[in-house]
């Protein structure tokens, strides 16, 4: 066998001002190995330098035990999803049989574990790849409102303009910062301005590539990062969150009416709503300080709406969809739950150029408007209406209903229709027993009997 690789979970930066950081995910890289990811994006359709922050060397971004199952969450693994067929995945000491599933920006490995696992491995091919298994701590952010965010260098005053006014104005109490490698600052710097602001702060770090933007229709498809590292934390952190808000540094997220976006989530029958966004600028002075989200307060009118955001309770109906930055994946009716009731200030000087150009341009015609601070203010004196307590009975009937769906969006598309196509069979023999006047008992019991001998067919 060839030298074992571990896939380190800790590194250091070296040279004038760098950090010692470690790696809060257990990554797996295939530097030292012949393997890498093909893209899917034709080259007529790559800007400049794509193939340069396109991540074809990481095989998992993290691993984590939860439910007596380890997940792999990786970026999109194409052509690397062949590793898995050819080679020996283990669980400590015990083999253990991959199932891959493959999303829009990203995949998992799900391997079946009644106890958590040290570490797993992957050997192919006379290599070893292996890293820790990360143990699901769902008590971190129980019952919390929590927001979920991703950063590079974004000034420490915005981080905690950004964090006060969601903490002020609807009722956030923790978040969830990961921190993508920034070098002005330190991990507890970040945490410290956090905590001033009113949150209680988890900040991770990785300093894997946030990824390349191609031309349209292939803008975002393969900006892996982000989408993996919002999945990782859904699985690792925030299963039983009160509700969980997805948004950006240069994003402040406002009520049209009383009730908060976090209290929103929580009460929805589908523990779910998204709601789009308008750009706002600041005229910037030469000799000014720092442009700040206060600053922002001109629109150009006509201009279309940002991208959704959206807020989710992760323990109701929904909560086993992927997550994207404007989407659920895996949940087809995202356009059902779009709500007027919130909308978000996008602060274009809000930014490093991280992961976008932001240059104005001087011919834009803008017209002066009402800060979000200021609508804010309006609606609601930065006052946080306490929570409404849930009857009993709501919950006791909800129950069921969450835990089912929570099944139902968790599988693949095939098996949501194969089991929507079950029920319909189920229905349409106790209509037809009724009819009858017949027990509909021994039909179901044959019908159920099938399912399972098939269910049983492994087609990986």
């Amino acid at each position: 066998m060839k030298p074992y690789l571990p896939a380190t979970a800790s590194f250091a930066v070296s040279g004038e001002g760098a950090l010692n950081v470690g790696s809060d995910f257990s990554t797996c890289r295939l530097e030292e190995t012949p393997y890498r990811r093909a893209s899917r994006v034709d080259p007529k359709f790559r800007r400049d330098g794509y193939e340069s922050a396109f991540d074809a060397t990481t095989l998992w971004f993290d691993a984590v035990w939860h439910d007596g199952c380890v997940t792999l969450v990786c970026p999109r693994l194409n052509n690397l999803a062949a590793l898995f067929k050819r080679g020996k995945v283990m669980l400590d000491a015990e083999e253990a049989k991959p199932n891959v599933r493959t999303f829009y920006r990203h995949s998992t490995v799900s391997l079946k574990c009644p106890l958590p696992p040290v570490r797993i491995s992957l050997d192919i091919d006379g290599f070893r790849l292996e890293t820790p298994v990360r143990i699901a701590t769902p008590e971190r952010f129980r019952g919390r409102n929590t927001i979920v965010t991703m950063s590079k260098d974004n000034d420490l005053r915005w981080i905690e303009d950004f964090a006060g006014f969601h903490a002020r104005t609807q009722g956030a109490e923790s978040i969830l910062f990961i921190d993508n490698g920034s070098t002005t600052y330190t991990v507890s710097e970040i945490q410290g301005v956090l905590e001033h602001a009113g949150l209680d702060a988890l900040v991770l770090r990785t300093e894997l590539p946030f990824g390349p933007r191609g031309f349209k229709p292939y803008s975002n498809s393969e900006l892996y990062l982000q989408t993996c590292a919002l999945n990782a934390v859904r699985l690792r952190y925030l299963q039983e969150a009160r509700a969980v808000l997805f948004c950006d540094i240069d994003e402040l997220v406002l009520s049209r009416g009383a009730e908060t976006v976090f209290d929103a989530a929580a009460r929805a029958p589908f523990g779910y709503t998204r709601f789009s966004g308008t750009w706002r600028y600041a005229v910037e002075e030469r000799d000014t300080s720092l442009v700040r989200h206060a600053d922002h307060v001109f629109r150009k009118p006509g201009e279309t709406s940002c991208p959704h955001k959206w807020c989710v309770r992760p323990g109701g109906p929904v909560g086993q969809a992927q997550w994207r930055p404007h989407t659920l994946e895996g949940f087809p009716f995202n356009w059902m739950f779009d709500s007027k009731d919130f909308t978000f200030h996008h602060c274009r000087q809000i930014t490093t150029g991280w992961k976008r150009n932001t240059a104005l341009s001087e011919e834009l015609h803008l017209v002066e408007d009402v800060s979000a601070a200021d609508l804010a203010g309006r609606r609601r004196q930065d006052v946080i209406h306490p929570r409404a307590s849930d009857a009993p009975l709501r919950r006791l009937l909800g129950r069921a209903v969450e835990t089912a769906s929570r099944y139902f969006f968790g599988l693949s598309v095939v098996r949501q229709l194969a089991t929507a196509a079950f029920m319909l069979c189920c229905f349409s023999i106790v209509l037809e027993e009724a009819l009858d006047n017949d027990p509909p008992g021994r039909e179901i019991a044959a019908l159920l009997a099938t399912v399972q001998r098939v269910s049983e067919i492994d087609p990986f």
